[in-house]
């Protein structure tokens, strides 16, 4: 029985050894971690044409994104619409090379304002062209506008998916937004069955888009419209030992109009700043895909 008690541990700790060289992390609870992530749609934010004549420039572009990623060696997650997957199976082909190629679901409709048959079926549609261009299951989900339940957690965890990332833990109290639904924790957990925003013994692991201080999100809009001087001081104020730094494919797209602030390149540019600073602040950045690896390990 001892030998066998020292195999399992010694087998444990070749586990533990492997996902830190490959995630550069010991112990998730002792690190800084910065989950980095893409939305890549079609260009919901551009106000110049009506949403049913969509326009897929973010999508054409994103290596100027993900040129940004590739200077710095980060790796990140993209969360990918089926029908983008769909229209440009041959640029998914490539990003996967260097990154992790996630859901967004299939057509970005909105979870409550679905049937229970509905979710089913974009699942379906989502996971069908996945395995067809990529010959494997998705790993990870994003909701659409982050809102999510019960529900959709339990039917991720049935089809398999290994994680989420869509529940917003904390957000700005003057500011009103349909994607948050009362505060969660604020690093990743596995849910409780009957309340996603709280922990429990879900097999599916949540990977929250944690913030800074006050709620305020390292998401591209923002990152679009706060200045940089502002957002040191809040991490004067508290460096979170869990951030979530995401863009939608569209922020390094220039248009005008609503929402427009920094678009375009001095987007691109504003993410290379932050990206640097996070680096002095000793950030370990990951995928999805390593979080839950590197979460499971260190729960083992």
């Amino acid at each position: 029985m001892e030998i066998q008690n020292a195999q399992s541990n010694e087998k444990i700790l070749g586990i533990r050894r492997e996902i830190a060289a490959k995630t550069g992390l010991k112990n998730m609870a002792t690190k800084k971690v910065c989950f980095v992530s893409v939305d890549v749609e079609d260009d919901r934010n551009h106000p110049l044409k009506p949403l049913h004549q969509r326009t897929w420039e973010g999508v054409e572009n994103l290596e100027k994104i993900l040129n940004v990623f590739d200077n710095h060696n980060i790796p990140a997650t993209l969360f990918v619409t089926g029908q983008a997957l769909e229209r440009f199976p041959e640029l998914a082909k490539q990003w996967s090379k260097k990154y992790e190629i996630a859901s967004h679901s299939f057509a970005h409709n909105f979870l409550n304002t679905m049937s229970k048959d509905e979710r089913e079926q974009d699942l379906e549609d989502y996971i069908n062209v996945y395995k067809k261009i990529f010959k494997k299951m998705p790993c990870g989900f994003r909701a659409p506008s982050h809102i999510i339940d019960k529900e959709q957690m339990k039917l991720l965890e049935n089809k398999g998916f290994l994680y989420d990332s869509s529940i917003v833990p904390r957000f700005p109290f003057f500011i009103k937004y349909r994607g948050y639904r009362k505060k969660a924790p604020l690093t990743p957990y596995y849910p409780s069955r009957s309340n996603c925003r709280k922990k429990g013994d879900m097999k599916i692991l949540e990977i929250p888009v944690s913030g800074l201080v006050l709620g305020v999100p390292l998401w591209g809009s923002f990152l679009r419209y706060i200045p940089f001087a502002t957002y040191k001081d809040l991490f004067k104020v508290r460096a979170p030992m869990f951030i979530c730094l995401t863009m939608h494919s569209w922020d390094s797209v220039f248009f005008r109009g609503i929402k427009s602030k920094n678009c375009g390149n001095r987007f691109v540019k504003i993410l290379d700043k932050m990206i640097y600073f996070l680096k002095t602040k000793n950030y370990k950045f990951m995928n999805g895909e390593n979080i839950v690896k590197a979460f499971k390990i260190d729960k083992a």
